[in-house]
């Protein structure tokens, strides 16, 4: 009924979107939506109407994603080429945003094994850092006040912990957003401890898919439902030699 022949990547391009869960007539982001399979699945579930913007910070691969909208039918729908930092300075308001992070690619092994030998243990921290940045901004984006949605659904293509729980308890921890269930069947209860690490304990509401066990790629999906626009500022704590410092992102237990 939309008239968008949309074509998906597998089940880690459409369980983002079923979490996002656009409805007709919204104002919805795609944060980092090159090469357009997830924003072609939510500009159907929205019917073509609203308005659907699809960002991507590479201006090469917004050509692949203004290439499939168009192919697929879509027409409600805005590309442009932005850091996804810039939001929501330079638009904001939205209903819904789906961010689907740039991100290390462990859970894409099976697609290309380099992977396992390019990224140490610094990339990885360095990539969770601009993850927890462009979330911050995804959820800044978000209207509070929407009557239909104030949601924001962050996913990566990881099974990396410092990737997925460790920057979504970050969020909690510095806006005023809860977790909600997914509303999707399939998937593992992300972590809310391993190992050393203690997260908030609602951070079991995200879910985890592994090639092994779902027969699809390894990813990671969160949606938040953002409750006003506070900012929190995170805690003071004193480490075991005295000196204080932030808050960090999930509790380390010695």
């Amino acid at each position: 009924s939309s008239g968008i022949n949309a074509e998906y990547g597998g089940a880690s391009s459409f369980v983002p979107v079923m979490a996002l869960d656009a409805k007709p007539g919204e104002r919805v982001l795609d944060m980092c939506a090159a090469p357009g399979g997830k924003s072609a699945y939510i500009a159907a579930l929205m019917k073509n109407t609203g308005m659907l913007v699809s960002n991507d910070a590479s201006k090469e691969r917004t050509k692949a994603l203004s290439a499939n909208l168009h192919r697929l039918g879509v027409h409600n729908a805005v590309v442009c080429n932005y850091d996804g930092m810039a939001f929501p300075k330079v638009m904001g308001n939205f209903d819904r945003v789906l961010l689907d992070a740039p991100c290390s690619g462990t859970g894409v092994v099976s697609k290309d094994a380099s992977v396992k030998q390019s990224k140490d243990e610094e990339e990885i921290l360095k990539i969770a850092e601009a993850q927890k940045r462009l979330l911050l901004a995804a959820i800044d984006s978000c209207d509070h006040n929407s009557k239909t949605g104030g949601v924001v659904v962050y996913s990566t293509c990881s099974v990396m912990v410092q990737e997925n729980e460790w920057v979504v308890d970050y969020a909690l921890k510095r806006r005023n957003v809860k977790l909600l269930p997914l509303g999707v069947d399939i998937g593992k209860d992300g972590f809310s401890r391993i190992n050393k690490y203690r997260f908030d304990s609602s951070l079991s509401l995200t879910k985890r898919y592994y090639p092994h066990t779902h027969n699809m790629d390894g990813f990671f999906v969160a949606k938040f439902q953002k409750l006003s626009n506070i900012v929190k500022e995170p805690k003071e704590v004193f480490r075991s030699d005295g000196e204080s410092e932030e808050e960090g992102v999930g509790d380390v237990m010695e």
